[in-house]
């Protein structure tokens, strides 16, 4: 993992990144350099009000982490994003601080979730873009806690990283896509790998809706299965 301040490219060519998906390539690398597992870039909402699939921009998260995750409005009510909220500085945590022992039932489903998938402990960063807009960028897994040097330059690439998405993200409103907001939704996961039944258990729909939504959207963008509307759609910035 890195060591040294700077031995790790913290820019990585983040300003050559064309769309969100070369983004989760990126932040993909970016985690498994630091020893970590998991990353996430969500907008920050200004009221307690969605759920995490709906928030996140990016992120590996797995199907059943999500599922939990949103079943138990941890969006709304943890403390990290409570905290994300309300300052300008790295949030430092761990699941043994934020979940205790005498919490409900289905708070102590979602700690065990964490614990199961190796995501014990982590680092978030409030961060903005050039329009105002609030957004967090967060890393985690199970391997020692931070140095100093590693948080200064987790911070320099959550920011970065959301500056740029938000770039790419506002630059395909020009050519608005032919697409639903589901089955953009729907590409997005299948771009990162998430077959129809995993995107059915995040999105808390049927399999079949799910191959709906894709079959839909390959037959408008002209393609001849589902890979190639992802490709078509990446090539738009559409996702």
């Amino acid at each position: 993992m890195p060591s040294d301040l700077y031995n790790y490219d913290v820019y990585g060519n983040i300003d050559d990144l064309q769309t969100s998906f070369d983004v989760f390539k990126y932040l993909r690398g970016a985690t498994e350099a630091f020893s970590l597992r998991y990353f996430f870039v969500m907008k920050l909402p200004d009221d307690k009000s969605g759920r995490f699939e709906t928030h996140s921009v990016v992120n590996n998260w797995p199907p059943e982490l999500i599922k939990a995750y949103d079943e138990a409005d941890m969006v709304n009510i943890s403390p990290v994003t409570a905290k994300l909220r309300q300052t300008s500085t790295p949030v430092i945590w761990s699941i043994e601080e934020k979940f205790s022992r005498t919490a409900p039932p289905n708070l102590l489903h979602v700690r065990d979730c964490f614990y199961r998938r190796g995501f014990a402990r982590g680092v978030s960063f409030p961060v903005s873009d050039s329009r105002g807009v609030r957004g967090a960028v967060g890393f985690a897994g199970d391997r020692p806690v931070f140095e100093d040097g590693e948080i200064l330059e987790l911070s320099m690439i959550s920011l970065h990283v959301f500056n740029r998405l938000s770039d790419i993200i506002f630059q395909s409103v020009e050519e608005e896509p032919p697409l639903s907001e589901r089955e953009l939704e729907c590409l997005r996961w299948t771009a990162v790998g998430k077959t129809s039944s995993e995107i059915a258990t995040i999105l808390d729909l049927s399999e079949h809706t799910i191959n709906h939504y894709l079959i839909g959207a390959t037959k408008k963008l002209d393609a001849v299965n589902r890979t190639q509307a992802v490709a078509k759609a990446i090539r738009n910035g559409w996702i």
